[in-house]
C-alpha cells in the first residue's frame, strides 16, 4: 500500500515595516527617508490528533478562539502555522444536546521553529483520557529521505517491539526497530525512501499482532504514526493513524476484512438462503421474515449475494447483486421489497459501530416498502402533537442517525407532514456508549408496519 504524497510545506516570514519621514532644516528642500525597519514575526506549527477511542468529535479551542472543529476519532488537524507564544489550549467535546463542554486543558508556550504534536488519547469512560504532547524541531528532511516518528497510543496495550523492515524480511532472529509502552514516542527516525513492513508484536515475541504489509515511504515525506486502538473489524488490537503535514492515511493490519451482516426485511416473503460470489454452498439458512443472521467476517473488495427461497433454492428472488466492501468497516445487507410486486433488491447500509461514552447512537431505518415517506418523532412520552421530527420526510430504503443522551424515549413514525402515526409509539431505553438500531417494516398483514430491533436492543 502506498502513503499518500505528502503535502510540500512552505514557511513565511512575516514583516512589518515602519516608513519613517524626517523633516530637514527650512533652508533644505530635500526630505531624506529613514530605512525601514524589519521586524521578524517567529512561527510555530501546531497539530492536534483525535485518538481517544470512545470520545465524540471535539472542538480545539486556543485562547478562547477556534483553533479547529469538528474533530473526529482517527482525525488529524493537520499542521498549522501560528506565531510563537503562549497559548491556553481546551479540547471541547460535543454534547448530543447541542452543547459542548471543556474536556483537556494545557497551557503551551510554542517556542520559535518548533513542530508540536497534541494527540488526545486514553478513554474517557474511566477518565484517563488526556493530551500528550510531541515538540519536534523543525528540520528539513534529506534528499531521498523520509522521516518517521512512532506513538504508542493504544492504552490497552502493553509493552510492544516494532519493526521496521524490507518487505517481508525474517524478524524471527532480528533485534525490534524500537520497543515501546503506551504513550512512548520514538525519536524521529530518518529512513531512505523504499519500500517498507511494520510489524508489531508483544515485548519479547515475534508473532505478529499488527503487520502493515508493504508500505512506501515517499521522499521527504514527513510521517507521524500513531498505533490507535482499532474501533473497526479484525482481530489485530490497533491501527496505525499516520499523519501528515496536510492530511491522515489510516492503515489497517493486513487481515482486516469487513463484517457483514443479513437481515429479512420482506414480509411477504418465505424463509430463505443467501450465497455469496456464486457459492453452491449456502452463507446463510432458513432465514426468516424479522430474522438477523448476525455479523460474519469476509474479505474486503466486490462481491454478489444471491437469496433463494429455502424450500426450493431454484425459486431465486436476489440474483447474484453486487455489492463492495470497504476494509475496517461493518454492514447490513437488508433485503427489501415485496415478493408479490416482483421488487425485492438489496439494501446495503454502512453500520458506525464505534461506541461513544457520552452519548447514545441510535439508526432508524425505512425499510417498510408499502409506507409512504415518514417522519420520525423521538420524545418523552407518546405525545407528538406538539413535536417536529427528528428525522423527516425518511424515504424508503433511507436511514437516519442520532446522537442522543442517554434516557427513556418513545420513538414514533409519521406519515410525512402529519401526525398520524403508522408505527409506534414504542417506548425505548438507551444508555451512553450504547448502539441501537429500529427497523420499520411491513408485516403480513397489509397496511400494518413493524419494527426489526437491531444492536444494543437485542444483545444479550
Amino acid at each position: 500500500m502506498k502513503l499518500l504524497t505528502p503535502f510540500l510545506r512552505s514557511f513565511s516570514i512575516v514583516t512589518l515595516s515602519v516608513l519613517g519621514l524626517a523633516a530637514c532644516s527650512s533652508d533644505d528642500d530635500n526630505n531624506t527617508i529613514t530605512p525601514p525597519t524589519l521586524v521578524e514575526i517567529s512561527e510555530s506549527e501546531i497539530r492536534v490528533i483525535h485518538a481517544g477511542s470512545d470520545a465524540p468529535l471535539v472542538d480545539i479551542m486556543a485562547n478562547g478562539a477556534s483553533f479547529v472543529d469538528d474533530v473526529d476519532y482517527a482525525m488529524s488537524s493537520g499542521l498549522a502555522t501560528v506565531p510563537s507564544g503562549s497559548y491556553a489550549v481546551a479540547v471541547d467535546a460535543q454534547l448530543p444536546d447541542g452543547t459542548t463542554t471543556t474536556v483537556l486543558t494545557a497551557d503551551l508556550e510554542a517556542e520559535a521553529d518548533i513542530e508540536y504534536t497534541a494527540v488526545a488519547l486514553g478513554n474517557v469512560a474511566d477518565e484517563s483520557l488526556m493530551l500528550k504532547l510531541i515538540a519536534n524541531p523543525e528540520q528539513e528532511i534529506a534528499a531521498n529521505y523520509a522521516r518517521v516518528q512512532v506513538l504508542h497510543a493504544s492504552p490497552a496495550v502493553g509493552l510492544v517491539d516494532v519493526y521496521v523492515t524490507e518487505p517481508d524480511a525474517d524478524i524471527s532472529m532480528m533485534q525490534p526497530t524500537l520497543s515501546a509502552n503506551y504513550m512512548d514516542v520514538s525519536p524521529q527516525l530518518e529512513l531512505p525512501v523504499s519500500d517498507y513492513q511494520i510489524r508489531i508484536t508483544a515485548s519479547g515475541l515475534k508473532d505478529a499482532v499488527y503487520d502493515s504489509g508493504a508500505i512506501t515511504l515517499d521522499a521527504q515525506g514527513d510521517y507521524f504514526i500513531s498505533a490507535i486502538p482499532n474501533t473497526w473489524t479484525g482481530m489485530s488490537p490497533v491501527a496505525l493513524l499516520v499523519a501528515l503535514p496536510e492530511d491522515q492515511v489510516l492503515l489497517f493490519d493486513t487481515s482486516t476484512n469487513s463484517d457483514i451482516r443479513v437481515i429479512h426485511a420482506v414480509a411477504d416473503a418465505p424463509a430463505v438462503d443467501v450465497f455469496l460470489d456464486g457459492s453452491s454452498t449456502a452463507a446463510i439458512t432458513d432465514l426468516m421474515f424479522k430474522g438477523i443472521a448476525g455479523y460474519v467476517n469476509i474479505a474486503a473488495g466486490e462481491h454478489t449475494a444471491t437469496v433463494a427461497a429455502s424450500a426450493d433454492n431454484n425459486i431465486v428472488v436476489i440474483d447474484k447483486a453486487p455489492f463492495e466492501l470497504a476494509p475496517g468497516s461493518s454492514y447490513s445487507i437488508l433485503a427489501t421489497g415485496s415478493l408479490t410486486d416482483n421488487q425485492i433488491e438489496p439494501w446495503v447500509i454502512m453500520e458506525q459501530t464505534r461506541k461513544v461514552a457520552t452519548e447514545a447512537r441510535l439508526t432508524v431505518s425505512h425499510a417498510a416498502y408499502s409506507a409512504p415517506e415518514v417522519d420520525i418523532y423521538l420524545t418523552a412520552t407518546d405525545d407528538i402533537s406538539n413535536t417536529s421530527p427528528v428525522l423527516e420526510g425518511v424515504p424508503f430504503r433511507a436511514t437516519g442517525s442520532l446522537s442522543v443522551t442517554a434516557g427513556d424515549y418513545v420513538v414514533s413514525v409519521a406519515v410525512a407532514g402529519t401526525k398520524t402515526i403508522a408505527i409506534g409509539p414504542l417506548p425505548i431505553s438507551l444508555e451512553n456508549g450504547g448502539i441501537y438500531g429500529v427497523a420499520a417494516v411491513d408485516t403480513e398483514t397489509s397496511g400494518v408496519f413493524d419494527v426489526i430491533l437491531l444492536d444494543d436492543f437485542v444483545a444479550p
